[in-house]
């Protein structure tokens, strides 16, 4: 879906929409349109067929074809009476064409422009105006992300102000949502969204719904189509199904924003605070009408699961209705609120999961000591577990763990607990590095050459690990030399 101001993207692929482009210069280089040179709107023919090939393409791509005929009519009476005869700046031209399509469709996805170079002033005419203006456009944006903040009361910020394309947004999803992932509650703000790339709404709210879950659909009129959306089995991170969220709107929520908002408030996932979003419930595609203007035109509208309805024309109306100005300080009060109830209760199943975590440690030490080895291996991945579904397990909370044990008489009940951080993070070099260093430290130099051989593999430039390697596999390695455990701090 694509935003009102800045729209780039249709419905279709971008590949596809690059070959429609082709194909359509390719027929229309044979009109008297494209045979001008310099076009010029105080020509009446000129204007005229710019006028008709919006008509045209209203009437045939229109997305509510029972409608598409009686507003291209509109327009057309429109035009024939005369009310664009005195447009002659191509900005104002655009201007007035858009604002009469909006008012004769009711449709605010409707958008006649001037076709503008980006900053770098590539041609327009070429065929990287499109992909270097977009480039340049999610450069200036950050990609949407607009602000990331941790507000006191463990509560969690994001302004997003657009959607770009999961494949280009990806890395910036991810990075959000481990910022937020301690979070105790969260508030995303969409006040000043006006849509973009739906299609990376899926893996977005797959951060807080659970697999499967479908999402809104889009049907296309030109394909006869219903394509639908679903959350994502795999996504970067622990999926936060529960955790209290809030999404902020106002009156120029628009579009895929207010997509995002749908379907988590039906879902009855979020509570959304502000004001009735823009009412944008339809999809568009870009066509070229000549070297100088091009539109967007709605081609496909949403169909939302579970209320096979969608926002077009309404809107979406917030939870709690309050001025977007004071949205933010409302939903902070909230979130705080939600945030210590919600934080209390995670205390309390962390304090159980960790008062059976020290009951088994306590039998590992014991079957350890004893030499009951296997008895003692099966106590220690209980711990594990345990701690994992808890999220209690890192790197850096093993490495605190390890350090419980570095005396001669707890020795395998190190190697045991540095084997599960390679378990648990098979591809670290710093899992396999802390393992060599113990056995290291402890004169079992074979074993400790084979962990350091690991870490060379996983981090070819770790010039430590070749050097021990050297050292260990020299004749020169004393166990009472070996690599010394780092500091905490």
């Amino acid at each position: 879906m694509l935003d009102k101001n800045n729209r780039s993207h249709g419905t279709v692929p971008a590949l596809q929409w690059c070959l429609m482009a082709v194909l359509w210069l390719a027929c229309a280089c044979h009109s008297p349109l494209w045979a001008q040179e310099q076009p010029n709107l105080r020509d009446h023919a000129y204007r005229h067929e710019v006028l008709e090939r919006i008509d045209s393409l209203i009437e045939s791509k229109y997305v509510l074809p029972d409608r598409a005929g009686e507003y291209a009519e509109g327009f057309r009476s429109r035009y024939a009476s005369g009310a664009y005869d005195s447009y002659t700046d191509p900005g104002r031209f655009a201007e007035k064409v858009t604002a009469d399509l909006i008012e004769i469709t009711g449709d605010s996805h409707f958008y006649f422009r001037v076709i503008e170079a980006s900053d770098l002033g590539e041609s327009t005419e070429s065929s990287l105006h499109h992909p270097v203006r977009l480039s340049q456009l999610g450069k200036r944006e950050n990609l949407g992300f607009f602000r990331l903040e941790w507000l006191e009361g463990n509560v969690g910020y994001l302004d997003l102000r657009r959607f770009y394309p999961i494949s280009e947004s990806k890395e910036m999803v991810d990075a959000a949502m481990s910022f937020l992932s301690g979070a105790n509650a969260i508030i995303i703000d969409v006040r000043e969204n006006r849509g973009g790339a739906g299609e990376s709404l899926p893996y977005i709210c797959s951060h807080f719904l659970p697999y499967p879950t479908q999402l809104t659909s889009w049907y296309s009129r030109e394909n006869d189509f219903l394509k639908e959306y679903w959350t994502s089995e795999e996504i970067a991170g622990d999926r936060r199904t529960d955790v209290p969220l809030f999404l902020l709107t106002s009156e120029r929520t628009f579009s895929a924003a207010e997509m995002f908002a749908y379907d988590l408030q039906v879902r009855t996932r979020a509570t959304l605070v502000g004001e009735s979003t823009g009412g944008g419930a339809h999809s568009v595609d870009l066509y070229q009408i000549d070297d100088q203007f091009e539109i967007y035109i709605p081609t496909a509208r949403a169909i939302n699961p579970v209320t096979s309805g969608n926002w077009e024309g309404t809107g979406i109306v917030p939870d709690l209705v309050v001025p977007s100005e004071a949205a933010f300080d409302t939903a902070v009060h909230l979130a705080r609120a939600a945030a210590e109830s919600y934080g209390a209760a995670k205390e309390s199943r962390l304090r159980v999961a960790v008062d059976r975590m020290q009951i088994l440690l306590d039998d590992v030490e014991t079957l350890y000591r004893a030499g009951l080895k296997g008895e003692a291996a099966a106590a220690l991945d209980s711990v594990f577990q345990i701690g994992d579904q808890a999220g209690l397990i890192n790197e850096f909370f093993v490495d605190v763990l390890s350090y419980n044990y570095f005396g001669e008489s707890d020795e395998q009940i190190l190697y045991a607990v540095l084997n599960k951080k390679v378990e648990f993070f098979p591809e670290s070099p710093t899992a396999w590095e802390a393992l060599a260093d113990a056995y290291a430290a402890n004169g079992r130099n074979a074993l400790a050459v084979e962990c350091y051989e690991k870490v060379l593999e996983l981090d070819p430039e770790n010039r430590n690990a070749a050097k021990w390697i050297e050292r260990l596999t020299s004749g020169d390695g004393r166990g009472a030399s070996g690599p010394e455990p780092s500091g905490l701090f």
